[in-house]
């Protein structure tokens, strides 16, 4: 894998700046990936859970290197797995300010260098969770994406660009501004195409697009600001 691309299933990324080489599939406990889907994002990638992501990667016969959480939310039978199994465990009291995402990414960021972030099982429940989860994720600025077989939010911060090659088209590409103004944002290849326009996180409007009928690749672009890139399959 080139330094400056991503592989996902159904998706080809490729950044204009260089990815870390190492990477960290993170799966949390919101809606369970596809077990097929979840085994081969696994591959060559280094494997953390939160809390009843343990019971994901249980499931899917995964043995994660790590598991961070309250303990809440995972069963108990997943949890006494995980000791029986000697994963290192970092469990926090129930009663704390940060979420378990939170905490997590926070752990992620003191490894040096700091590893890109595919975090699955993050979507598809809680809205509260999901808008959290969203916003931690764009505000600790380190490279990653969210992502399962029917949602990916890509992040483009700064100056920064992405061209994205899809094996099966999505059905809806929106472009989701996660700062007070989003400049130079340009999308090509898509039915409603924009070019360096200002989007606004008061007005999100660039929503709902799709690609073009034989296009099989798009690109987004921005100069300034945090721009989350969201496909979704049904």
């Amino acid at each position: 894998m080139a330094t400056n691309t991503l592989i996902l299933p159904k998706l080809h990324i490729s950044y204009t700046s260089s990815l870390p080489q190492k990477q960290i599939l993170l799966v949390s406990g919101g809606r369970p990936p596809q077990i097929d889907w979840l085994q081969e994002v696994s591959q060559h990638r280094i494997l953390w859970c939160i809390d009843h992501g343990i019971d994901i990667c249980r499931k899917a016969l995964l043995h994660p290197q790590r598991l961070i959480g309250d303990g809440d939310s995972a069963s108990k039978a997943s949890w006494d797995w995980a000791k029986a199994m000697d994963i290192p465990i970092e469990k926090y009291s129930p009663k704390k300010n940060l979420t378990d995402t939170q905490l997590a990414l926070q752990n992620i960021r003191k490894i040096q260098p700091c590893p890109f972030v595919v975090l699955s099982g993050a979507l598809g429940n809680r809205f509260d969770h999901a808008f959290s989860t969203l916003h931690s994720f764009a505000a600790e600025c380190m490279p990653g994406c969210i992502a399962d077989e029917q949602e990916t939010v890509l992040f483009l911060k700064g100056m920064d660009s992405i061209t994205i090659e899809t094996s099966v088209r999505p059905k809806a590409i929106s472009l989701l501004p996660l700062t007070e103004e989003c400049c130079d944002v340009s999308i090509t290849n898509v039915f409603w195409p924009l070019d360096k326009v200002i989007l606004k996180q008061s007005l999100p409007y660039a929503i709902s697009n799709e690609l073009m009928d034989t296009a099989h690749e798009f690109s987004v672009s921005i100069s300034h600001g945090i721009l989350a890139v969201y496909l979704y399959w049904e």
